[in-house]
């Protein structure tokens, strides 16, 4: 064919492409090459330090109460809270309500509220030190007053809602704030501030069950340590916090009803109400549970101690293999360890009363329980970019926040109403049942994530 005076070849063996659609690939094409990057400021060695210690002393004290609560649960169902005053004799079989305490101060209560203060955090974190000590002080004040209970509501109130609210503002202020900070090894720092907490897990695991069992210490003593100490270790904390990461573009929008018609944002808010609504279960009620299959006292609390023991280099290891293999397959591989965990080992446990396969499940869900919220931020952050980050992240944090603050609270409704020395391993039946169904329904909503993500920015094998 001559064309302008040219010699021109076509390859009849193969169709002609479109000019409409020759036009629309260029078009991408210098669209995507003329839009400009979302810079961030440069970070220093320094901040990324100073961050980095902050959020790790935060998880160790906070987070660490929060996975040892279960030691507190097992001793408020004994007869010696009664003896010390510190619960009524008809409050001892309230383990809904009990369990309340340990949902409610692990800061889910503040979290609830993020669609509304998420998107304008880079704001409020100009005062980020003044927002952290507010929340040491509520956590101090928290455990003092719970010291003075008499019955279960002063608990609730103290221990539940003054602890959980100064754990929400310290919690959810600098958890998304530290990835940005770490913009190519988010997860290893994650990780690293995931591990913090299991290595508190441990430590508090082992010493209030030290505390409270000693006749010369008790509860009222031991809640007035953890005040002191609190106060001490989050104090110090907050003067290493920083400010999020300046960025030259950032959303203030609170996120539209509509933004759940997308596939991709909706699973994932499926998901992220189902992680806390199961997260916590074996850790709250483990004790109990080892105990009700004949494990000894300190024994079950050893057992608590073990499940955060394990968590310490596994969160290391996941934040930094997250990083290579991706977060989303990451979020996918541990769901389904502790979805076989349940079905194959947990329930067996209680319906045989066998102690062997409930120590083979803690520390099947000590490896993985730390694994969601160690790249939970870097995969959201990825998915929704740095503009839409926190306005998105504030939306799936509140729904978040739902699931902390009633996960438990539903479980322990579903264990029988009798005192601790009464239960046996079928009656945890239900709520393993209810903890093995709903994460097979997270593994679903994650792979339809996985593949909707696939189709929208195309497949990597690490993503």
């Amino acid at each position: 064919m001559f064309l302008s005076g040219q010699l021109t070849f076509i390859d009849d063996t193969k169709p002609a492409r479109p000019a409409l659609s020759q036009h629309r690939s260029l078009s991408r094409f210098l669209s995507n090459r003329s839009t400009p990057q979302n810079i961030g400021e440069k970070v220093t060695k320094s901040q990324q330090w100073r961050i980095l210690s902050s959020a790790s002393l935060v998880a160790f004290t906070v987070i660490g109460f929060t996975q040892s609560f279960g030691v507190f649960q097992a001793h408020y169902g004994r007869i010696q809270a009664v003896n010390e005053g510190v619960l009524r004799l008809d409050d001892m079989a309230e383990r809904a309500l009990l369990s309340s305490i340990g949902s409610l101060g692990n800061g889910g209560i503040v979290a609830i509220f993020a669609v509304f203060y998420y998107p304008h955090l880079p704001e409020i974190g100009k005062s980020i030190r003044l927002l952290c000590f507010v929340g040491t002080l509520l956590v101090a004040l928290g455990f003092g007053t719970a010291s003075l209970s008499h019955n279960i509501w002063t608990l609730v109130g103290c221990q539940g809602l003054l602890v959980g609210v100064g754990t929400g503002l310290l919690i959810n202020v600098l958890a998304p704030i530290l990835p940005e900070y770490f913009p190519h090894r988010s997860g290893l720092a994650q990780g690293t501030m995931y591990a913090s907490a299991a290595l508190g897990g441990t430590v508090w695991s082992i010493a209030l069950t030290k505390l409270l069992e000693s006749k010369a210490i008790g509860i009222r003593s031991t809640l007035q340590i953890l005040g002191g100490v609190s106060g001490a270790l989050l104090g110090i904390a907050s003067l290493l916090s920083l400010p999020p990461r300046k960025y030259e573009q950032r959303s203030t929008r609170i996120v539209a009803l509509k933004t759940f018609k997308d596939p991709i944002f909706f699973f994932l808010a499926v998901v992220n109400m189902i992680h806390p609504l199961t997260l916590a279960i074996p850790m709250t009620f483990g004790p109990e549970f080892a105990e009700s299959v004949g494990v000894g006292v300190t024994k079950a609390s050893q057992l608590l101690a073990m499940n955060s023991a394990v968590g310490i280099p596994s969160r290391l290891g996941a934040g930094a293999l997250a990083d290579k293999i991706g977060h989303q397959n990451m979020l996918m591989a541990a769901t389904a360890i502790y979805a076989v965990a349940t079905w194959a080992l947990w329930l067996p446990s209680a319906l045989r009363d066998d102690e062997g396969l409930y120590i083979a499940m803690s520390v099947c869900h000590g490896i993985i329980s730390g694994v969601f919220n160690t790249v939970c931020n870097s995969a959201q952050k990825q998915l929704f970019g740095d503009e839409m980050y926190y306005p998105k992240n504030g939306a799936i944090t509140t729904i978040r926040g739902f699931g902390y603050v009633f996960g438990v609270p539903i479980a322990g409704a579903l264990i029988k109403r009798v005192a601790d020395d009464e239960l046996d391993g079928s009656d945890f039946i239900k709520p393993i049942v209810y903890t093995g169904v709903l994460l097979l329904v997270s593994l679903i909503c994650l792979t339809i994530v996985r593949m909707k993500d696939a189709q929208r920015n195309g497949w990597k094998l690490a993503r």
